[in-house]
Protein backbone atom coordinates (compact mmCIF):
# COMPACT_ATOMS: atom_id res chain seq x y z
CA UNK A 1 0.00 0.00 0.00
CA UNK A 2 1.24 3.48 -0.89
CA UNK A 3 0.36 6.92 0.43
CA UNK A 4 -0.41 9.61 -2.13
CA UNK A 5 0.40 13.28 -1.51
CA UNK A 6 -0.70 16.28 -3.58
CA UNK A 7 1.11 19.56 -2.92
CA UNK A 8 2.67 17.99 0.20
CA UNK A 9 -0.73 17.03 1.65
CA UNK A 10 -1.73 13.40 2.18
CA UNK A 11 -4.91 12.85 0.15
CA UNK A 12 -5.31 9.11 -0.30
CA UNK A 13 -3.93 5.59 -0.50
CA UNK A 14 -3.12 3.40 -3.48
CA UNK A 15 -3.17 -0.38 -3.33
CA UNK A 16 -3.03 -3.45 -5.57
CA UNK A 17 -5.11 -6.21 -3.96
CA UNK A 18 -4.50 -8.61 -6.85
CA UNK A 19 -2.35 -8.62 -10.01
CA UNK A 20 -5.11 -7.11 -12.15
CA UNK A 21 -6.68 -4.57 -9.83
CA UNK A 22 -5.44 -1.18 -8.66
CA UNK A 23 -7.48 0.76 -6.11
CA UNK A 24 -7.15 4.40 -5.09
CA UNK A 25 -9.17 5.82 -2.19
CA UNK A 26 -9.34 9.44 -1.09
CA UNK A 27 -9.07 10.10 2.62
CA UNK A 28 -12.24 11.62 4.15
CA UNK A 29 -10.47 14.86 5.01
CA UNK A 30 -8.72 15.28 1.65
CA UNK A 31 -9.63 18.69 0.17
CA UNK A 32 -11.63 18.62 -3.06
CA UNK A 33 -9.28 21.28 -4.42
CA UNK A 34 -6.39 18.79 -4.53
CA UNK A 35 -7.48 15.96 -6.85
CA UNK A 36 -4.81 13.53 -7.99
CA UNK A 37 -6.11 13.98 -11.53
CA UNK A 38 -8.55 16.10 -13.48
CA UNK A 39 -10.19 12.77 -14.36
CA UNK A 40 -10.34 11.61 -10.73
CA UNK A 41 -12.09 14.18 -8.51
CA UNK A 42 -12.58 13.44 -4.85
CA UNK A 43 -15.38 10.98 -4.09
CA UNK A 44 -16.21 8.39 -1.44
CA UNK A 45 -16.27 5.56 -3.97
CA UNK A 46 -12.97 3.88 -4.81
CA UNK A 47 -11.24 4.60 -8.08
CA UNK A 48 -10.60 1.11 -9.47
CA UNK A 49 -8.57 0.27 -12.57
CA UNK A 50 -7.35 -2.91 -14.27
CA UNK A 51 -3.99 -1.20 -14.86
CA UNK A 52 -2.14 1.33 -12.74
CA UNK A 53 -4.21 4.51 -12.99
CA UNK A 54 -2.73 6.54 -15.88
CA UNK A 55 -2.06 9.59 -13.68
CA UNK A 56 0.39 7.48 -11.66
CA UNK A 57 2.14 6.33 -14.84
CA UNK A 58 3.07 9.83 -16.05
CA UNK A 59 6.56 9.82 -14.56
CA UNK A 60 7.36 6.11 -14.52
CA UNK A 61 10.80 5.59 -16.09
CA UNK A 62 10.90 3.71 -19.36
CA UNK A 63 13.47 1.88 -21.44
CA UNK A 64 17.02 1.49 -20.14
CA UNK A 65 16.40 3.40 -16.91
CA UNK A 66 13.45 1.18 -16.00
CA UNK A 67 15.52 -1.93 -16.67
CA UNK A 68 18.32 -0.69 -14.44
CA UNK A 69 15.97 0.29 -11.62
CA UNK A 70 14.26 -3.09 -11.85
CA UNK A 71 17.61 -4.87 -11.67
CA UNK A 72 18.71 -2.84 -8.65
CA UNK A 73 15.50 -2.84 -6.60
CA UNK A 74 13.60 -5.90 -7.88
CA UNK A 75 15.23 -8.23 -5.37
CA UNK A 76 13.55 -6.35 -2.52
CA UNK A 77 10.03 -7.19 -3.77
CA UNK A 78 8.17 -10.42 -4.40
CA UNK A 79 7.27 -8.97 -7.79
CA UNK A 80 8.39 -5.76 -9.48
CA UNK A 81 5.63 -4.24 -11.57
CA UNK A 82 4.32 -0.72 -12.00
CA UNK A 83 3.26 -0.31 -8.37
CA UNK A 84 6.67 -1.37 -7.09
CA UNK A 85 8.39 0.95 -9.57
CA UNK A 86 6.14 3.76 -8.37
CA UNK A 87 7.14 2.98 -4.79
CA UNK A 88 10.81 3.44 -5.76
CA UNK A 89 10.57 6.69 -7.77
CA UNK A 90 7.30 8.11 -6.45
CA UNK A 91 8.72 10.75 -4.15
CA UNK A 92 10.39 12.64 -7.01
CA UNK A 93 8.12 12.94 -10.04
CA UNK A 94 6.97 15.54 -12.53
CA UNK A 95 3.95 17.41 -11.20
CA UNK A 96 2.63 17.89 -7.69
CA UNK A 97 2.00 14.23 -6.80
CA UNK A 98 4.31 12.32 -4.47
CA UNK A 99 3.92 8.66 -3.59
CA UNK A 100 5.55 7.05 -0.56
CA UNK A 101 5.44 3.80 1.38
CA UNK A 102 2.31 3.71 3.56
CA UNK A 103 2.87 5.55 6.81
CA UNK A 104 6.13 7.14 5.67
CA UNK A 105 5.94 10.88 4.84
CA UNK A 106 8.06 12.35 2.04
CA UNK A 107 11.65 12.64 3.19
CA UNK A 108 12.57 15.65 1.09
CA UNK A 109 15.77 13.88 0.05
CA UNK A 110 17.56 15.68 -2.77
CA UNK A 111 20.72 15.45 -4.80
CA UNK A 112 23.26 18.16 -4.09
CA UNK A 113 24.50 19.72 -7.30
CA UNK A 114 24.91 23.15 -8.75
CA UNK A 115 23.80 24.14 -12.23
CA UNK A 116 27.39 24.58 -13.43
CA UNK A 117 28.29 21.04 -12.38
CA UNK A 118 25.22 19.59 -14.07
CA UNK A 119 26.04 21.41 -17.28
CA UNK A 120 29.72 20.48 -17.38
CA UNK A 121 29.84 17.05 -15.74
CA UNK A 122 31.00 14.22 -17.95
CA UNK A 123 28.21 12.03 -19.25
CA UNK A 124 29.73 8.85 -17.81
CA UNK A 125 29.87 10.46 -14.36
CA UNK A 126 26.23 11.47 -14.60
CA UNK A 127 25.20 7.96 -15.59
CA UNK A 128 27.12 6.45 -12.70
CA UNK A 129 25.67 9.01 -10.31
CA UNK A 130 22.02 8.75 -11.33
CA UNK A 131 21.97 5.05 -12.10
CA UNK A 132 23.72 4.33 -8.86
CA UNK A 133 22.48 5.16 -5.39
CA UNK A 134 20.25 8.00 -6.62
CA UNK A 135 18.45 6.29 -9.49
CA UNK A 136 15.30 6.27 -7.33
CA UNK A 137 15.26 10.06 -7.71
CA UNK A 138 14.61 9.75 -11.45
CA UNK A 139 10.83 9.90 -11.69
CA UNK A 140 10.61 11.05 -15.29
CA UNK A 141 9.29 9.09 -18.25
CA UNK A 142 10.72 8.63 -21.71
CA UNK A 143 12.42 6.05 -23.89
CA UNK A 144 15.83 7.73 -23.64
CA UNK A 145 17.93 8.03 -20.50
CA UNK A 146 16.97 11.14 -18.54
CA UNK A 147 16.99 12.16 -14.90
CA UNK A 148 15.54 14.66 -12.45
CA UNK A 149 18.09 16.80 -10.63
CA UNK A 150 17.28 18.80 -7.54
CA UNK A 151 18.96 21.45 -5.45
CA UNK A 152 19.62 20.89 -1.76
CA UNK A 153 17.03 22.28 0.66
CA UNK A 154 17.29 23.93 4.04
CA UNK A 155 15.55 22.67 7.18
CA UNK A 156 12.32 24.31 6.06
CA UNK A 157 12.30 22.50 2.74
CA UNK A 158 13.25 25.57 0.70
CA UNK A 159 15.85 25.25 -2.08
CA UNK A 160 19.20 26.71 -1.07
CA UNK A 161 20.23 27.45 -4.67
CA UNK A 162 18.51 29.45 -7.38
CA UNK A 163 18.34 26.17 -9.27
CA UNK A 164 15.54 23.88 -8.14
CA UNK A 165 14.62 21.19 -10.63
CA UNK A 166 16.07 20.25 -13.98
CA UNK A 167 15.68 17.32 -16.33
CA UNK A 168 18.96 15.94 -17.65
CA UNK A 169 18.87 14.18 -21.02
CA UNK A 170 21.81 12.10 -22.20
CA UNK A 171 23.06 10.92 -25.57
CA UNK A 172 21.98 7.48 -26.70
CA UNK A 173 24.28 5.10 -28.56
CA UNK A 174 21.45 3.99 -30.84
CA UNK A 175 20.63 7.58 -31.83
CA UNK A 176 23.85 9.54 -32.51
CA UNK A 177 23.78 13.23 -31.58
CA UNK A 178 20.25 13.06 -30.21
CA UNK A 179 21.11 15.71 -27.61
CA UNK A 180 22.16 18.17 -30.32
CA UNK A 181 19.07 17.37 -32.38
CA UNK A 182 16.85 18.16 -29.41
CA UNK A 183 18.84 21.26 -28.55
CA UNK A 184 18.26 22.73 -32.00
CA UNK A 185 14.65 21.51 -32.08
CA UNK A 186 13.93 23.30 -28.83
CA UNK A 187 15.80 26.36 -30.11
CA UNK A 188 13.55 26.43 -33.19
CA UNK A 189 10.47 26.15 -30.97
CA UNK A 190 11.60 29.12 -28.90
CA UNK A 191 12.42 31.18 -32.01
CA UNK A 192 8.93 30.40 -33.30
CA UNK A 193 7.39 32.02 -30.19
CA UNK A 194 6.24 28.78 -28.62
CA UNK A 195 6.45 28.55 -24.84
CA UNK A 196 9.68 26.69 -24.07
CA UNK A 197 11.48 26.12 -20.73
CA UNK A 198 15.09 27.14 -20.21
CA UNK A 199 17.48 24.82 -22.04
CA UNK A 200 21.24 24.46 -21.47
CA UNK A 201 23.72 22.44 -23.51
CA UNK A 202 26.72 20.93 -21.74
CA UNK A 203 30.21 21.94 -22.79
CA UNK A 204 30.84 18.49 -24.27
CA UNK A 205 27.50 18.68 -26.15
CA UNK A 206 26.55 15.24 -24.85
CA UNK A 207 23.81 16.11 -22.39
CA UNK A 208 21.04 18.64 -22.15
CA UNK A 209 19.42 20.33 -19.18
CA UNK A 210 15.79 21.40 -19.44
CA UNK A 211 14.24 23.45 -16.65
CA UNK A 212 11.19 21.79 -15.16
CA UNK A 213 8.11 23.76 -16.16
CA UNK A 214 6.05 22.26 -13.34
CA UNK A 215 8.04 24.08 -10.64
CA UNK A 216 7.43 27.81 -10.08
CA UNK A 217 10.23 30.27 -9.17
CA UNK A 218 9.05 30.03 -5.55
CA UNK A 219 9.41 26.24 -5.55
CA UNK A 220 5.71 25.41 -5.80
CA UNK A 221 4.92 22.27 -7.77
CA UNK A 222 2.11 22.57 -10.30
CA UNK A 223 -0.19 19.82 -11.41
CA UNK A 224 0.78 18.13 -14.67
CA UNK A 225 -0.94 15.42 -16.69
CA UNK A 226 0.11 14.21 -20.11
CA UNK A 227 -2.46 13.26 -22.72
CA UNK A 228 -2.18 9.56 -21.94
CA UNK A 229 -3.35 10.26 -18.39
CA UNK A 230 -6.06 12.69 -19.52
CA UNK A 231 -7.40 10.16 -22.02
CA UNK A 232 -7.29 7.36 -19.40
CA UNK A 233 -4.74 5.46 -21.47
CA UNK A 234 -1.77 3.46 -20.26
CA UNK A 235 1.64 4.89 -21.08
CA UNK A 236 2.21 1.99 -23.46
CA UNK A 237 -0.69 3.31 -25.58
CA UNK A 238 1.03 6.62 -26.30
CA UNK A 239 1.00 6.01 -30.06
CA UNK A 240 -2.71 5.15 -30.26
CA UNK A 241 -4.33 8.57 -29.90
CA UNK A 242 -5.37 11.30 -32.28
CA UNK A 243 -4.96 15.05 -32.66
CA UNK A 244 -8.73 15.41 -32.48
CA UNK A 245 -8.82 13.84 -29.01
CA UNK A 246 -6.05 16.14 -27.82
CA UNK A 247 -7.99 19.18 -29.06
CA UNK A 248 -11.15 17.92 -27.37
CA UNK A 249 -9.25 17.33 -24.12
CA UNK A 250 -7.78 20.83 -24.18
CA UNK A 251 -11.26 22.26 -24.82
CA UNK A 252 -12.77 20.20 -22.01
CA UNK A 253 -10.35 21.10 -19.25
CA UNK A 254 -9.15 24.60 -20.21
CA UNK A 255 -11.35 27.53 -19.32
CA UNK A 256 -11.99 30.70 -21.39
CA UNK A 257 -8.70 32.49 -22.13
CA UNK A 258 -6.67 29.43 -21.18
CA UNK A 259 -8.56 27.44 -23.82
CA UNK A 260 -7.91 29.92 -26.64
CA UNK A 261 -4.23 30.27 -25.74
CA UNK A 262 -3.75 26.51 -25.39
CA UNK A 263 -5.39 25.66 -28.72
CA UNK A 264 -3.34 28.38 -30.42
CA UNK A 265 -0.12 27.02 -28.90
CA UNK A 266 -1.07 23.45 -29.79
CA UNK A 267 -1.57 24.42 -33.43
CA UNK A 268 1.88 26.03 -33.56
CA UNK A 269 3.51 23.15 -31.71
CA UNK A 270 1.97 20.43 -33.87
CA UNK A 271 2.70 22.32 -37.09
CA UNK A 272 6.34 22.69 -36.06
CA UNK A 273 6.53 18.99 -35.13
CA UNK A 274 5.29 17.98 -38.58
CA UNK A 275 7.51 20.49 -40.37
CA UNK A 276 10.75 19.33 -38.72
CA UNK A 277 9.68 15.69 -39.05
CA UNK A 278 9.24 14.91 -35.37
CA UNK A 279 7.85 11.41 -35.73
CA UNK A 280 7.92 10.97 -31.97
CA UNK A 281 5.21 13.55 -31.10
CA UNK A 282 3.05 11.03 -29.24
CA UNK A 283 0.46 11.49 -26.49
CA UNK A 284 3.00 11.71 -23.68
CA UNK A 285 4.70 14.65 -25.37
CA UNK A 286 1.67 16.90 -24.89
CA UNK A 287 0.02 17.69 -21.57
CA UNK A 288 -1.83 20.16 -19.39
CA UNK A 289 -0.37 22.07 -16.47
CA UNK A 290 -2.44 23.67 -13.73
CA UNK A 291 -2.41 25.29 -10.34
CA UNK A 292 -6.05 24.35 -9.72
CA UNK A 293 -8.74 22.57 -11.72
CA UNK A 294 -9.88 25.85 -13.32
CA UNK A 295 -6.48 26.97 -14.57
CA UNK A 296 -5.44 24.09 -16.83
CA UNK A 297 -3.55 25.07 -19.97
CA UNK A 298 -1.23 23.44 -22.47
CA UNK A 299 2.18 22.69 -21.00
CA UNK A 300 5.27 24.27 -22.57
CA UNK A 301 7.14 22.43 -25.29
CA UNK A 302 9.28 19.81 -23.57
CA UNK A 303 10.17 17.43 -26.39
CA UNK A 304 10.84 18.77 -29.90
CA UNK A 305 13.25 16.82 -32.06
CA UNK A 306 13.63 15.76 -35.69
CA UNK A 307 13.43 12.06 -34.87
CA UNK A 308 12.92 11.11 -38.53
CA UNK A 309 16.62 11.77 -39.05
CA UNK A 310 17.00 8.17 -37.91
CA UNK A 311 14.33 6.82 -40.29
CA UNK A 312 15.11 5.43 -43.77
CA UNK A 313 15.01 7.82 -46.71
CA UNK A 314 11.82 7.42 -48.77
CA UNK A 315 12.16 5.44 -51.99
CA UNK A 316 10.36 8.05 -54.14
CA UNK A 317 11.66 11.21 -52.47
CA UNK A 318 14.22 12.49 -50.00
CA UNK A 319 11.54 12.71 -47.29
CA UNK A 320 11.75 10.33 -44.36
CA UNK A 321 10.03 6.99 -44.64
CA UNK A 322 8.30 7.81 -41.39
CA UNK A 323 5.10 9.42 -40.10
CA UNK A 324 3.56 11.32 -37.21
CA UNK A 325 3.10 9.37 -34.00
CA UNK A 326 -0.67 9.91 -33.73
CA UNK A 327 -3.42 10.31 -36.29
CA UNK A 328 -5.11 13.41 -37.66
CA UNK A 329 -8.25 12.92 -39.73
CA UNK A 330 -7.59 9.21 -39.82
CA UNK A 331 -3.99 9.28 -41.05
CA UNK A 332 -0.49 9.63 -39.62
CA UNK A 333 0.86 11.35 -42.73
CA UNK A 334 2.82 14.56 -42.37
CA UNK A 335 0.52 17.57 -42.48
CA UNK A 336 -0.51 18.69 -45.97
CA UNK A 337 -1.70 22.20 -46.86
CA UNK A 338 -5.33 21.07 -46.55
CA UNK A 339 -4.62 19.33 -43.25
CA UNK A 340 -3.01 22.49 -41.85
CA UNK A 341 -6.13 24.46 -42.78
CA UNK A 342 -8.32 21.86 -41.13
CA UNK A 343 -6.14 21.82 -38.01
CA UNK A 344 -6.45 25.59 -37.73
CA UNK A 345 -10.22 25.32 -37.97
CA UNK A 346 -10.36 22.66 -35.26
CA UNK A 347 -8.12 24.80 -33.04
CA UNK A 348 -10.52 27.73 -33.54
CA UNK A 349 -7.89 30.04 -35.00
CA UNK A 350 -8.32 32.24 -38.05
CA UNK A 351 -6.60 31.87 -41.40
CA UNK A 352 -4.69 35.06 -40.60
CA UNK A 353 -3.41 33.58 -37.32
CA UNK A 354 -2.50 30.29 -39.01
CA UNK A 355 -0.49 32.23 -41.58
CA UNK A 356 1.28 34.09 -38.76
CA UNK A 357 2.30 30.73 -37.31
CA UNK A 358 3.59 29.59 -40.70
CA UNK A 359 5.68 32.72 -41.07
CA UNK A 360 6.97 32.46 -37.52
CA UNK A 361 7.97 28.81 -37.95
CA UNK A 362 9.65 29.49 -41.31
CA UNK A 363 11.67 32.37 -39.87
CA UNK A 364 12.57 30.32 -36.79
CA UNK A 365 13.88 27.42 -38.85
CA UNK A 366 15.98 29.72 -41.02
CA UNK A 367 17.48 31.41 -37.95
CA UNK A 368 18.12 28.08 -36.27
CA UNK A 369 19.62 26.57 -39.44
CA UNK A 370 22.17 29.38 -39.49
CA UNK A 371 23.06 28.59 -35.88
CA UNK A 372 23.40 24.90 -36.76
CA UNK A 373 25.96 25.79 -39.45
CA UNK A 374 27.79 28.07 -37.02
CA UNK A 375 27.94 25.19 -34.54
CA UNK A 376 29.34 22.82 -37.19
CA UNK A 377 32.05 25.29 -38.13
CA UNK A 378 32.99 25.98 -34.51
CA UNK A 379 32.90 22.41 -33.22
CA UNK A 380 34.09 20.01 -35.96
CA UNK A 381 35.11 17.58 -33.24
CA UNK A 382 31.42 16.82 -32.63
CA UNK A 383 31.26 14.99 -35.98
CA UNK A 384 27.69 16.27 -36.24
CA UNK A 385 27.88 17.11 -39.98
CA UNK A 386 25.98 14.19 -41.49
CA UNK A 387 23.23 14.20 -38.85
CA UNK A 388 22.82 17.97 -39.05
CA UNK A 389 22.73 17.89 -42.85
CA UNK A 390 19.93 15.34 -42.83
CA UNK A 391 18.04 17.36 -40.20
CA UNK A 392 18.21 20.51 -42.33
CA UNK A 393 17.21 18.56 -45.42
CA UNK A 394 14.09 17.36 -43.63
CA UNK A 395 13.31 20.88 -42.42
CA UNK A 396 13.39 22.10 -46.02
CA UNK A 397 11.12 19.27 -47.14
CA UNK A 398 8.66 20.05 -44.36
CA UNK A 399 8.66 23.77 -45.20
CA UNK A 400 7.82 23.07 -48.85
CA UNK A 401 4.24 22.39 -47.76
CA UNK A 402 3.55 26.02 -46.87
CA UNK A 403 6.62 28.16 -47.62
CA UNK A 404 8.73 27.17 -50.62
CA UNK A 405 10.90 30.30 -50.34
CA UNK A 406 11.87 29.42 -46.78
CA UNK A 407 12.55 25.84 -47.88
CA UNK A 408 14.90 27.12 -50.58
CA UNK A 409 16.65 29.35 -48.06
CA UNK A 410 17.30 26.32 -45.82
CA UNK A 411 18.81 24.52 -48.82
CA UNK A 412 21.04 27.50 -49.55
CA UNK A 413 22.22 27.54 -45.94
CA UNK A 414 23.07 23.82 -46.22
CA UNK A 415 24.94 24.23 -49.49
CA UNK A 416 26.80 27.32 -48.33
CA UNK A 417 28.47 25.51 -45.47
CA UNK A 418 32.23 25.04 -46.00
Amino acid sequence: MLDVYVSNQLVGVLDQPDPYTYVFNYLPDAPSSLPVSLLMPKRTESWISRVLHPVFQISLPEGALRELITKKFGKHFQQFGDLELLAVVGENMIGRIQVTTHGKPPSGATTHESLSRLINEQTTTLVDHYLGARMHESGVSGGFIKFLAKSPSDNNGRPTLALNDWIIKLNDDDHPHIVLLEYFGMMAAREADLTVPDVHLSEDHKHLLIKRFDVTPTGEHLGFEDMCALLALSARDKFTGSVERIIKTISTYSQADHKHKSLDQFFGQYLLASTIRNGDAHLKNFGLIYNDVNSAELAPVYDMISMSVYAPVGSNSRDANDAMAITFEGTKRWLTEDAIESLASRCLITTKRANQWKSSIAAALIQTAEKVIAHLNKYPEDHFEATADRMLELWAIGLEVFDSEAAERIRQIRQGRP
